[in-house]
């Protein structure tokens, strides 16, 4: 199971961990990783949203890329109609933790809906989180019961009870056909993941291409990725204790007022080294990398 769930984010991220400062897909990826809070009464996790909301808050001075969808979120402070195409670096560590389908697509749409309401983009969050369910549920690799199984979980999902009911939000008459649409043309296609589909996510390529990562990641990089496929190995276990990962959001003062010093403890970043000092940009240095922080 360890070598599938870091093959996978290999795969994944391979792109955004090949230079010394970490890409946007893979500060997504750990974003969320970071937010996940398993659940005291059952095995799972669930995205604590006020905890991504705070990671979020500091993440704009050290962004690394540009999104649409995450511009759109830090000036408005609310989700767009923009498709998120860097939608599936978000989800995946939400998608490999949980081994409940119902608790699984929950919370995905959670960190999905605060960013777009995009209504392909909640169909392709359905899609890659049951191919996700089913690569690590099944022992062996059956695409015609992933193809059923994908098409049956898109059948029975309500847009309106999403909206009436998981985010007590209206919706209006003509989103509703508009959504219905687009489901019923996924479902009326004779492959629901044809190649084009399929190349527009890297965790798709590699599950039905069987795609492995061709590029040499620094040894510092592997590490970090090892450490991350373990962790997320013990979410999905139910072996990290939920009182471990807690932190008092009183501690959250304004994140500029810890660059004055040469070193400090965030309660969300850990200890911090700062390497350079710029008139408007701070290198920092945690346990996780490097980060190129705009002052």
């Amino acid at each position: 199971m360890l070598s599938k769930i870091y093959n996978l984010l290999n795969y994944c991220y391979e792109d955004s961990i090949l230079e010394k400062f970490a890409g946007l897909e893979f500060q997504l990826f750990i974003l969320t990783t970071k937010s996940l809070l398993p659940f005291e009464n059952k095995i799972g996790c669930g995205l604590d949203i006020n905890r991504y909301k705070s990671e979020m808050e500091i993440f704009r001075y050290y962004k690394n890329g540009n999104d649409e969808t995450i511009s759109y979120y830090f000036n408005n402070s609310k989700p767009s109609e923009i498709e998120d195409f860097l939608l599936e670096y978000k989800i995946l560590p939400i998608a490999i933790s949980n081994t409940d389908w119902e608790t699984l697509i929950d919370e995905v749409l959670k960190i999905v809906l605060l960013y777009s309401h995009n209504k392909n983009t909640i169909l392709s969050a359905i899609i890659l989180s049951s191919v996700i369910y089913e690569y690590f549920y099944s022992e062996v690799f059956d695409i015609d019961l992933i193809i059923n199984k994908t098409k049956d979980r898109l059948i029975r999902f309500s847009f309106k009870d999403l909206y009436l009911n998981k985010i007590n939000m209206q919706i209006n008459k003509e989103a509703i056909i508009e959504f219905e649409k687009e489901r019923v043309k996924l479902l009326s296609k004779s492959n629901l993941f044809c190649e084009i589909y399929i190349l527009k996510f890297k965790s798709l390529q590699h599950i039905f291409n069987k795609c492995m990562s061709c590029k040499m990641v620094d040894k510092g990089n592997e590490v970090v990725l090892n450490n991350f496929a373990v962790y997320i190995q013990k979410l999905r276990n139910g072996t990290v204790s939920p009182e471990k990962l807690k932190y008092s959001q009183e501690e959250l003062i304004d994140f500029k007022k810890y660059l004055s010093n040469s070193s400090f403890v965030h309660p969300l970043l850990g200890k911090c080294i700062l390497l350079k000092r710029e008139s408007s940009q701070i290198i920092l240095k945690n346990k996780l990398g490097l980060l190129k922080v705009n002052i």
